[in-house]
């Protein structure tokens, strides 16, 4: 189930597995917020992974409804449309995801096999 501690430790496997490093060995952390549940992206030069709960000095953090989480995971609304209407409030350092928007592409692609067994319910 979507955001479930499985579902987590899925998408920390897949990440893990995928082999992504940040270019230059730099740290870069994204914290998500989706309603009450909240879990963390970091890609340093020793990979990549997901966690639950809080990230230590995340870059950006991404605050966003379940309902808006899953219509961008799914296809429906992309993360720029979220945020331009207000769906999704990033704070932070919003031109960290602009600096590092090829991994967080890259992670995007590496999290398909985890959205395609997704139970959305």
């Amino acid at each position: 189930m979507y955001l479930s501690k499985e579902w987590i430790q899925e998408a920390d496997a897949a990440l893990r597995a995928s082999g992504l490093c940040t270019e230059y060995g730099d740290r870069f952390a994204v914290e998500q917020r989706v309603g009450e549940v909240v879990f963390h992206m970091v890609f340093d030069g020793d990979g990549a992974r997901v966690g639950a709960g809080s990230a230590v000095d995340p870059a950006v953090v991404l605050s966003q409804s379940r309902d808006t989480a899953v219509a961008i995971a799914q296809g429906e609304l992309s993360a720029e449309e979220a945020v331009l209407n207000g769906l999704t409030v990033v704070d932070g350092n919003p031109l960290a995801l602009l600096s590092h928007h090829k991994i967080l592409a890259r992670a995007n692609d590496v999290f398909a096999e985890v959205r395609a067994r997704t139970d959305w319910s």
